[in-house]
């Protein structure tokens, strides 16, 4: 068993982190690097129990500090960035002495919403720790962050994990084999969504239900697909921007399976299902519409007009 077991997937990150460990070479400051529920933060937290000699939960170590944005008090939603009094605030504890007599360890789980003066505050610290210490800056890509930050972390990057190896991961977790089957396909490569899948009933039915209303909209004529926009994103939703970037995600993967269905590709399809009244071309171009929309949703499309759109 090695010092990341139990982990699904990227074997290539465990491995690296692993020898790290074994050879005392970690460095201060990690960069992983990877989209969403694909395990960077599973490993990191294994990582920083292991370094920190610790079982149980890592908010209960006295020196573990986890940097991420705060909640608006106002809104009960996370702020935009992670300020730099928040950042100030890590820096003064950081200049403090351990308290197990060992490595301070800091997780940013977030670091591409480190505010500029967040990051300016952070560097020194970054590039000349006091100490024995380690960050792990969790990010979508290396671009996402300055490259004054990237330049001073070791990166390691995390990819999306085949189905089979997921499959595999969660049977030996004690899953089922129709629920791991069943919990990959959905995932699509993601072994942080698999679980979830499994372990929650209520996201799972939101799941099952938001596949077959996708379904549903690429196979009806246009009067209603144009209907089912305001059912899919009501005026009043507080968060259109958040399901938009949600409908898009699953419609893409929709009509993914139906075009390697298409194509006679069914060994690649990752989840069941297709789109029996279009074409290959059809479904093309309503592939060219998502990735148009995926695109324009950092630029704060409109989310009505962004579904109107691939509904035409």
């Amino acid at each position: 068993m090695g010092l990341l077991s139990g982990i699904i997937g990227n074997k290539r990150a465990v491995e690296v982190l692993t020898r790290m460990m074994n050879n005392d070479s970690l460095p201060h400051a990690l960069l992983f690097v990877g989209q969403d529920h694909i395990g960077k933060t599973t490993v990191a937290h294994e990582l920083i129990r292991k370094v920190l000699c610790h079982k149980g939960a890592l908010a209960s170590h006295p020196d573990y500090i986890e940097l991420k944005r705060e909640v608006d008090e106002k809104t009960g939603k996370r702020k935009a960035n992670i300020s730099v009094k928040q950042v100030r605030e890590v820096v003064s504890m950081l200049s403090m002495t351990s308290m197990s007599g060992g490595c301070k360890v800091v997780f940013i789980e977030e670091a591409h919403r480190l505010s500029i003066s967040g990051v300016s505050a952070l560097l020194k610290t970054l590039e000349e720790p006091r100490g024995k210490m380690l960050f792990i800056l969790r990010t979508p890509s290396v671009d996402s962050v300055p490259a004054t930050v990237a330049s001073r972390c070791q990166t390691i990057r995390f990819s999306i994990v085949s189905k089979e190896e997921m499959v595999d991961g969660l049977l030996r977790t004690g899953i089922g084999k129709v629920d791991a089957q069943e919990a990959s396909s959905h995932a699509m490569g993601r072994p942080g969504l698999a679980k979830r899948f499994i372990k929650d009933s209520d996201y799972r039915a939101r799941v099952e239900t938001s596949e077959a209303k996708a379904k549903e909209f690429f196979q009806s004529n246009i009067a209603r697909r144009l209907a089912m926009v305001m059912e899919l994103i009501p005026k009043g939703e507080l968060d259109a921007a958040g399901e938009l970037k949600k409908i898009v995600s699953e419609w893409q993967g929709v009509c993914r399976d139906a075009l390697l269905d298409r194509l006679g590709c069914e060994s690649l399809v990752m989840k069941r299902g297709t789109l029996a009244r279009l074409s290959a071309q059809e479904i093309l171009e309503r592939l060219e519409r998502i990735s148009q929309v995926r695109n324009a949703i950092a630029h704060n499309i409109n989310p009505h007009l962004a579904l109107e759109h691939i509904a035409l």
